[in-house]
């Protein structure tokens, strides 16, 4: 009989397996685009800005997580996380459009990161099972290609479109969270499994969408410097 212990290991091997192929191929779209930009010193500023989305997240979630009401835990990360994400939007809004892409999706990975390092230090402190670290792993690069999704619609896109990519990341982490929290909840095997399979879901769709919002960054490319790759091709490029 599968309990939601058993439902939720389950969903935790699919992150591991699906959650890190689409990571893969989202940063790998992610990359084509970041080297046909200019180049921009934006790891000091994304790692600030990182760390400050990761205190103010911690902030405004500490109500809902104190209530322990667990399903709107998730909902409320997946929210506050992905628009907290945009925070060089207001810092760097005089910058020109291919920075602040640059430094959004540098704020994403550094909260990702920042976040992974505390929960796995938690995970070996109480002794959990060591796959668990792979699962953290997996969402630090979700988080960099959530933040590359939602930026490159939000400058890239048009109309309501540009928000297309703020949803869907918003949508996909949110549903990431939810069944492990379903399961603390004290919801049901079945319940546990069916929004498993609707992540997954997610998780199978955020290549695409990393794809498309790459492609759509790709017009935050400033027309001297497309010229003169026209004229010259050149393969150098900082990440």
């Amino acid at each position: 009989m599968l309990t939601a212990e058993r439902a939720i290991e389950y969903y935790f091997a699919i992150v591991v397996i699906v959650g890190g192929l689409s990571v893969l191929l989202g940063v790998k779209y992610t990359l084509r685009t970041w080297r046909d930009l200019p180049k921009a010193g934006w790891r000091g500023r994304s790692f600030g800005l990182g760390l400050l989305a990761l205190i103010l997240a911690s902030f405004l979630e500490l109500p809902v997580l104190l209530l322990e009401s667990w399903l709107a835990l998730a909902f409320t990360a997946g929210f506050i996380e992905e628009i907290i994400k945009l925070l060089p939007l207001g810092f760097f809004r005089n910058s020109p459009g291919w920075e602040k892409w640059k430094l959004v999706i540098g704020t994403g990975l550094f909260l990702g990161l920042m976040e992974g390092i505390l929960y796995i230090a938690g995970i070996i402190a109480l002794g959990e099972d060591v796959y668990l670290i792979s699962v953290r792993a997996v969402l630090i690069g979700l988080h960099t290609v959530w933040a590359a999704i939602s930026i490159g619609f939000l400058l890239g896109g048009s109309g309501w479109g540009r928000f297309y990519g703020l949803a869907f990341s918003m949508a996909a982490h949110t549903l990431y969270d939810l069944p492990p929290l379903a399961v603390v909840q004290g919801l049901s095997a079945g319940a546990v499994a069916i929004l498993g399979a609707v992540s997954t879901a997610f998780m199978l769709a955020t290549p695409l969408m990393a794809k498309r919002a790459a492609r759509l960054a790709l017009k935050l490319v400033p027309e001297e410097e497309s010229e003169e790759e026209t004229e010259e091709p050149t393969s150098e490029f900082t990440f």
